[in-house]
């Protein structure tokens, strides 16, 4: 599936962060200071003239008080067993940040243990995607099509073929590029543990 397909029908995310905040009763102060961004980012995350970083959305969804699912669907499912979910091909909730295209499969189940995602990386050198990205829990990628390079604290980089998978500890500082002259697409699955606490990082500058 190609990625470009449905990337102009992408959620607002910055009328979702107001509205989830609003029904918190929280103001920007508030969020920033329980997610670790500047109140100036939210507040232009909300006017959508910011996009944030995948680990910037998980630290939103902290702030808020709720499933990252909530982010990018209103739809809510929270049976406690016996839970299914469907996305048809291409029709997943789409936000675009810096250095991903991020295709939400899923994304109408709320608690869930990991989020499934695709991604087309947008990002083809270090310079591009800025620094390392770190927080709690664990990752799993699957390499759909083109060459990917993965970027890690403590290991060499590390270039992945179509086919070839890799899981990786998400607390250690992390980056995906594509490694070739097309964008790499990916089948991506990140298992937070929303009990942790994040690595403290400086916040995100406007």
């Amino acid at each position: 599936m190609d990625m470009k397909t449905g990337e102009s029908d992408g959620i607002e995310l910055g009328a979702r962060v107001r509205g989830l905040r609003s029904r918190a009763g929280l103001t920007i102060k508030q969020v920033a200071e329980r997610a670790g961004i500047s109140p100036s980012a939210i507040s232009k995350i909300e006017n959508n003239l910011l996009s944030p970083t995948y680990d910037n959305i998980i630290r939103l969804a902290q702030g808020l008080g709720v499933d990252i699912s909530e982010l990018f669907s209103s739809a809510r499912k929270q049976a406690p067993h016996g839970r299914r979910s469907l996305t048809r091909a291409g029709q997943g909730d789409y936000i675009r940040t810096r250095a991903y295209t991020l295709e939400m499969l899923c994304s109408d189940l709320t608690a869930k243990r990991m989020q499934p995602m695709k991604a087309r990386l947008r990002a083809h050198e270090a310079r591009e995607f800025g620094t390392l990205v770190a927080h709690a829990g664990e990752e799993v990628v699957l390499v759909l099509k083109g060459r990917v390079t993965l970027l890690t604290e403590f290991y060499a980089p590390m270039t992945l073929e179509e086919g070839d998978s890799v899981y990786f500890d998400s607390t250690m500082g992390h980056a995906l590029l594509s490694a070739g002259a097309e964008d790499a697409e990916i089948f991506w699955v990140c298992a937070a543990d929303q009990s942790l606490s994040f690595e403290e990082t400086p916040p995100e500058s406007p």
